[in-house]
């Protein structure tokens, strides 16, 4: 996919909070911005995964504040851009197939530049299947917070195609079958969250997923939390696509500090 990049426009700064301009690259050698907010005398850090055709901070929900809340329980804080996204290379978007190799380069940035060696993840939407496919694989990560992932590119791409594109779904059928024969090296149905959080067990997980968001059905999450019990699943009533925040902000904030405490 080949979204358009937002500018940025905001800056944390502009929200209080001290920031430092970083650049990474990311496993297979592309050149990652972001913003690294300090917290006082603390190896532990937040890595935040945007949503698809978004950028670090350009999301449907106050995300300075949910900073604050990191950095109040005594957290760094790493956002970034996504290849083809906001500061950062790149001209395709993947929806979390190389995505996963960006985040494995922020990984070890926050570990080998910034020697962070309690790390949390969390994501929105393409950002929060990779936070499920990356955090899984590395033994560093201690919790991730995913809210509203897929379980599964291939079916996820079938079941909201429509939604999407606005075009006929039989269309997103035939796209699913061609990319299954390695079109471009891309493979969606080798992108499957669910398969990775089948063998996890030593991992804090938490899902968030309204019950009614249009772009992202909560049967996915279901589907990863039956599979794995040990998943914490919340599925507010209020929100749409990745706007539990929004209009949870408070239970959301009592939720995500809960589940930071268990991941000490």
């Amino acid at each position: 996919m080949h979204p358009p990049k937002i500018a940025l426009k905001k800056h944390p700064e502009n929200y209080g909070i001290r920031t430092e301009e970083v650049q990474f690259t990311s496993s297979d050698g592309l050149s990652l911005k972001g913003w690294w907010m300090p917290a006082e005398n603390s190896s532990k850090v937040v890595v935040f995964s945007h949503a698809y055709g978004l950028n670090r901070y350009n999301m449907p929900f106050p995300i300075f504040d949910l900073v604050k809340v990191f950095q109040s329980q005594g957290y760094n804080v790493l956002m970034y851009d996504f290849r083809n996204a906001g500061e950062s290379d790149g001209n395709e978007t993947t929806i979390a197939f190389k995505e996963q190799l960006d985040l494995n380069g922020a990984i070890e940035f926050v570990k080998t530049e910034k020697k962070m060696d309690h790390i949390v993840l969390i994501g929105w939407s393409m950002g929060a299947s990779t936070s499920l496919l990356a955090g899984c694989m590395h033994e560093d990560v201690k919790g991730i917070i995913a809210d509203s992932p897929f379980a599964s590119l291939d079916s996820y791409v079938l079941d909201s195609f429509q939604y999407w594109t606005k075009l006929p779904r039989f269309i997103g059928r035939v796209s699913s079958y061609v990319t299954k024969l390695n079109f471009l090296g891309f493979k969606p149905h080798l992108v499957k969250p669910i398969e990775v959080v089948r063998q996890t067990r030593d991992k804090k997980i938490m899902i968030i997923h309204a019950k009614n968001d249009p772009a992202i059905s909560c049967t996915e999450s279901e589907r990863m939390k039956q599979i794995n019990d040990g998943i914490d699943l919340w599925q507010p009533e209020m929100g749409g696509h990745i706007e539990a925040y929004r209009l949870n902000k408070q239970e959301y904030e009592e939720r995500v500090i809960s589940f930071l405490r268990e991941c000490s």
